[in-house]
């Protein structure tokens, strides 16, 4: 039910259609101003994964919390499949449509010390492909990022949808009286 290939690519881009840019968990606990429950996830994210980016492996002190969704294309549906911890160059290529081409990324990558080749070079060297291939897979996933902008998209929050965490308080509370 999905219009990307990814191949057996280790790291892949995945860019959000614009049709629901901030409408993220991270984003909805930002907004209910429960920043707390957005440490929590992070919190578990360390215990779990430890000190290691999910995708590459490398270790690190900074690790960034990402939010996996996958994408229903018929049904226009939009779920959050997990949270991981990811290192500034994985999490750079995942947002490449910030990082590599607006200004306000050119700007933000610049204040890091970091080049848009710099970019490129993680993905290649975590993927083993050439910079054509880079360039094969970022083009593909603007044309995807393109049709699917063009639908708005209900979102399925899974595990992480606070309706889900209070329904499990709720059995929670209910079992221990049973």
């Amino acid at each position: 039910m999905t219009i990307e290939s990814h191949g057996k690519m280790k790291l892949t881009i995945e860019l959000v259609p614009s049709t629901v840019w901030y409408l993220s968990i991270y984003q909805f606990y930002k907004k209910a101003r429960q920043p707390q429950k957005w440490h929590e996830i992070k919190r578990r994210l360390f215990e779990k994964e430890g000190r290691f980016c999910w995708i590459c492996r490398e270790e690190s002190a900074r690790l960034e919390a990402h939010e996996i969704w996958s994408y229903d294309d018929i049904r226009h549906i939009q779920k959050l499949e997990g949270i991981h911890h990811l290192c500034h160059f994985c999490h750079k290529i995942k947002h490449i449509g910030l990082w590599l081409h607006t200004q306000d990324g050119e700007r933000m990558l610049k204040k890091e010390g970091f080049l848009k080749e710099d970019i490129i070079r993680h993905f290649c060297k975590v993927n083993g492909c050439s910079w054509e291939e880079f360039k094969r897979k970022e083009d593909e996933a603007f044309r995807v990022w393109k049709q699917r902008s063009r639908f708005q998209w209900k979102q399925d929050f899974g595990e992480y949808d606070p309706a889900h965490e209070r329904k499990q308080q709720e059995n929670l509370t209910l079992q221990r009286f049973l």
